[in-house]
């Protein structure tokens, strides 16, 4: 798996809530499967979402928690890198309007 995560246990979860609320408590969900488990997920925004979903991935997910930003896959502009939390808020993000799946563990 490019992400260097988990390739052999990984969960598909799809689109995350719309609703900041919702969609943290799913994120506090989903990250804690990852430590009681070590099982990657993974997860996808519309393109035009994507800033703040990764703003909200920032605010919620512990420092040590593992992230995967994969965008435009299979063409020539592909990125895919991961990184801490820690290391992500280092850093400036904008991956928007681009399609792209997110990967903690």
């Amino acid at each position: 798996m490019a992400s260097g995560m988990n390739g052999q246990n990984f969960a598909f979860t799809g689109y995350l809530p719309i609703d900041k609320s919702d969609r943290t408590r799913v994120l506090r969900y989903l990250e804690s499967l990852t430590k009681k488990t070590g099982q990657t997920q993974i997860f996808m925004e519309t393109p035009y979402r994507n800033n703040q979903l990764i703003e909200t991935i920032l605010k919620t997910c512990s420092n040590n928690t593992k992230l995967c930003i994969a965008s435009d896959i299979t063409l020539p502009s592909e990125n895919i890198k991961t990184k801490t939390i820690a290391e992500w808020k280092q850093e400036k993000i904008n991956i928007n309007k681009k399609p792209a799946i997110f990967l903690i563990n």
